[in-house]
Formats: C-alpha cells, sequence, structure tokens
C-alpha cells in the first residue's frame, strides 16, 4: 500500500524495497574520491526558464520512488526508503558555459544514507540557462535520466508525454526490476547458452588490461579533496555534424554493421594508438579492455520508473589490432550478435547475483586495485526523437527556449580513468568524456576526443573499412 509522509505519497511500501545485485554492486563501488554518479547538463538558448519548470519538476521528481528514496543498511540486504524531495536549486553564472568544458560549480555530494539519491540545478547565464543533473547510477542509469528529463521538461511546457505511466502499475514493475528471465522456464531454457559465457568469464579474471593512468597515484582524486562536501567532475565534450552523422549511418548500413560496432571501434583505435604511441603496457600480455552497457528492457519496461535494467559487456582487444580496421569493426559485429543471440548478456548480473551469496563475494568485486576496465563507452542511442517537445523545425522547444545542446556521462570508478557518452538528439551526434583529471591530465583527454573524432571521420568515408592505417604520431 502507498504510504504517506504528510507531503505527498510515496509508491514505496512502508518497510522498503530490497536492492538488486546491481544496485547494491553500484553501492559497494561508490568511493569518496569516485562517486558513482551520472551528470548530465542541458543548454538552452532563446528565451528564459519557463516559470513553470520548478512546479514541473516537483510533479516529475514526485513521481520516481528510486529519485526520492534513501537507502537503508543493516542487517541483510540494503532496502529503498522514502526519503525527502529533492529540491531544484537556481544559481547564475557570469559567462556561458563552455560546451566542451565542464560544469561550471561543484556538485553537491548525494548522501544515499539520507537521500534523495538526485540533484538538480538551473543555472541562468548570458547565453540562455542549463539544466545540471546528477544522479546515482545504484538509482538511475542513463537512458532513465533521458526519459525522466522528458517527462520533466514535457510537463514544463505543458505537454502531455507520448507513453504516460500509470503509478498504480510502477510498483510492480520495481519488484520485478532485477529478474533475469520472465519466468522459471525461460531461464532453464538460457542456462545452456551461458556455457558459451564461461569462456569470457575466465578471460575476463586471466587477462592484465592496459591502464591509461599508468604511474599516476594508487587511489587518485577526480575531487581533488574526498572530504569536500562538493565534487567536481571533468567532462569534455564534442559535437559530431548532421552530415557527418548521415555518412557514418551510411557507411554502417553499406558495411551491414551497427553505428555502434563503427563507434567502439573508433574507441578501442583511439586508445590502441595512444597506448602504442606512448608504450604504456609494460607487460606483453596487456589487452585494451572496453566495457559497455547493454540494456535488457522490454517493451513493458516503459511503465519503470528511472531504474537500472543494464548489463555490462566487456571486449578485450590487443594493441595493435586497431591497424586493421575492417576486421577490427566486423569483429564487434560477430562478437555482438553471439553475446545477444546467447542471451550472454544476462552474465554480468547473474555473476553479482551469485557473488551476493558469498561471504564477501560483491565487496571483493569492488575492491581490486588492479584496473578491470581500460575506459567505458555508453550509447544512449537517438534521444527525443519521438518526443512531442519537438517542433516543426527539428528543435527541441520549451516554452520560449530552444535545447541547444547537451552532455551526458557516466562515472568513473578507481582504476578506469575514463568513461565516454554518446548519444544523437536531431541529427546531431556529440560524445563526451568523463575523466580521473589526476590520472589522464585534461590535454591528454582533448587530443584523445580530437583524434577520436577524426577516427569516427575516416570511419564514416569509404575507403577507411577497406585499407590499412598506420599508428599515428606519439
Amino acid at each position: 500500500m502507498p504510504v504517506s509522509d504528510g507531503s505527498r505519497v510515496s509508491l514505496l511500501p512502508a518497510r522498503g524495497l530490497p536492492l538488486t545485485a546491481f544496485e547494491e554492486f553500484m553501492l559497494l563501488d561508490d568511493r569518496p574520491s569516485h562517486p558513482m554518479v551520472i551528470v548530465a547538463r542541458f543548454d538552452f538558448a532563446d528565451g528564459p526558464p519557463p516559470h513553470t519548470l520548478g512546479d514541473a519538476f516537483a510533479a516529475t521528481v514526485g513521481q520516481e520512488p528510486l529519485l526520492t528514496a534513501r537507502i537503508a543498511r543493516g542487517q541483510g540486504r540494503p532496502r529503498w526508503l522514502p526519503a525527502a524531495l529533492p529540491r531544484l536549486t537556481h544559481t547564475k553564472a557570469d559567462s556561458a558555459p563552455s560546451a566542451s568544458a565542464t560544469v561550471a560549480h561543484p556538485l553537491p555530494r548525494i548522501d544515499f544514507d539520507t537521500g534523495p539519491m538526485l540533484h538538480a540545478s538551473v543555472v541562468t547565464h548570458p547565453a540562455g540557462w542549463s539544466i545540471v543533473v546528477a544522479v546515482h547510477h545504484a538509482a538511475c542509469d542513463g537512458l532513465g535520466l533521458v526519459q525522466f528529463m522528458d517527462r520533466w521538461l514535457l510537463a514544463a511546457a505543458g505537454k502531455a508525454s507520448r507513453r504516460p505511466r500509470a503509478l498504480a502499475d510502477a510498483l510492480a514493475a520495481l519488484h520485478g526490476r532485477g529478474r533475469v528471465a520472465g519466468s522459471w522456464l525461460e531461464f532453464s531454457r538460457m542456462l545452456p547458452k551461458f556455457v558459451k559465457g564461461l569462456e569470457g568469464v575466465k578471460q575476463f579474471v586471466a587477462r592484465d588490461v592496459v591502464d591509461l593512468g599508468r604511474g599516476a597515484a594508487a587511489m587518485p582524486s577526480t575531487a581533488r579533496d574526498a572530504a569536500a562536501a562538493d565534487w567536481l567532475p571533468t567532462v569534455i565534450a564534442s559535437e559530431l555534424d548532421e552530415h557527418l552523422v548521415e555518412q557514418l549511418e551510411a557507411r554502417a548500413l553499406a558495411a551491414e554493421v551497427m553505428v555502434n560496432d563503427l563507434l567502439m571501434a573508433a574507441v578501442v583505435t583511439t586508445l590502441g594508438e595512444h597506448v602504442v604511441a606512448r608504450a604504456l603496457p609494460a607487460e606483453a600480455g596487456s589487452w585494451i579492455r572496453l566495457t559497455t552497457p547493454m540494456s535488457l528492457r522490454t517493451k513493458s519496461d516503459h511503465v519503470l520508473p528511472a531504474v537500472n535494467r543494464v548489463s555490462m559487456v566487456f571486449l578485450d582487444r590487443r594493441p595493435g589490432e586497431q591497424l586493421d580496421i575492417p576486421q577490427l569493426v566486423r569483429s564487434f559485429k560477430d562478437e555482438m550478435d553471439v553475446i545477444r543471440s546467447h542471451s550472454l548478456g544476462h552474465i554480468f548480473p547473474l555473476s553479482l547475483a551469485a557473488a551476493r551469496l558469498l561471504p564477501g563475494g560483491l565487496r571483493r568485486a569492488t575492491s581490486r586495485s588492479r584496473p578491470q576496465s581500460t575506459a567505458v563507452l555508453s550509447n544512449l542511442g537517438r534521444c527525443f526523437q519521438r518526443s512531442p517537445l519537438i517542433d516543426a523545425a527539428g528543435h527541441l522547444q520549451v516554452g520560449e527556449s530552444r535545447l541547444a545542446g547537451w552532455w551526458i556521462v557516466p562515472p568513473i570508478r578507481p582504476g578506469t580513468a575514463l568513461a565516454a557518452a554518446t548519444h544523437e538528439t536531431m541529427g546531431r551526434r556529440t560524445i563526451a568524456f568523463h575523466i580521473d583529471a589526476d590520472r589522464v591530465p585534461v590535454a591528454v583527454a582533448h587530443s584523445l576526443i580530437r583524434r577520436m573524432n577524426a577516427m569516427i571521420r575516416a570511419l564514416a568515408e569509404r575507403d577507411a573499412m577497406s585499407s590499412r592505417r598506420e599508428p599515428a604520431p606519439a
């Protein structure tokens, strides 16, 4: 039954809701120096913030049980419990935010013991206004945050959502959010396919991973001062023009691969050239490991509030394999096809669920000092594509303002110094790097993102898929 705290009604039951293994993993992986927090910034131009923005935020976030929750930790599994509603803050900046730089001001830390799990602020500046959002990954994934923003902005514009949610269905959906299969029969049918994934698990444990931050301190700090009440992520963003995006999609179609296969190849090639040029791996057996989220959402998951239904896929390549671009792209497509056809995307959440049954299993998984990935790439695909906010000119319009651009970045954990995110909105593709600036200097990160953009441009050209490339000079 819904419970009331006197000011609102919460869909969470009085005894709370247990965390899934994935959510608990994100909770344990949180560090003062490396908070497991997703950050996004939305920049608007051509008008002031609508006066309805605050009321729309309160109404929308009040429908999100996990974003307005806190985590109770004691004996047994942690549980989600109702907490206070987050408040929308307003600040003013003297200069416009840079399109290729981080948020202008430090962000308040999210305390999951007291909640809420989301912070949002509106920043007015000479070029217009921006919304900066930070959300804990245990309560929300990147796609869930985009869906939340769409509902919030729709409410501010006085428009109805294209896929309205029934709050009565939200709690039932939350109870089933960590389910791997729809039934025990379906789960039993999946088990034989998992044998295919045992080889990958063995490789994951045995292989040494290239560390982009080699030589840096053992416990770096993205916040500079891990004890501070605020933290400041370092984000570098760039945008690909519509013509290049069209070329990239045409190239993927002609090569019978997905755009994501090309993007993953661009990341690995960029890292491979960097590793070879800088001679980073001291051991001959080191691998470049790219981690990428895989959505486990079903068609009915639109009723879910912002919540994780995601797995992680780990793709290993040797430094130097990026020289054969066509083979690299094809290998990514073939590997992802095997993962999908054998339901191997469920291996990661299943392994976390199994680790929970072992004493200290999840804690051991989050306490490894060696890097588990070289980099992370999250592709959110096409965002706001069918939103009622899109006007006849193809702009996302909220009141008098239009969305001029936005970026989103996943968290970075100790040992993984770079997390990249990409999305396409209104024909333009944005790429954003979240870096550990104590391990990867900002100048190096700018060089990497320029090199990656050049690689994407090369992949969009017809001859890039049929020729070998030499490593870029140091």
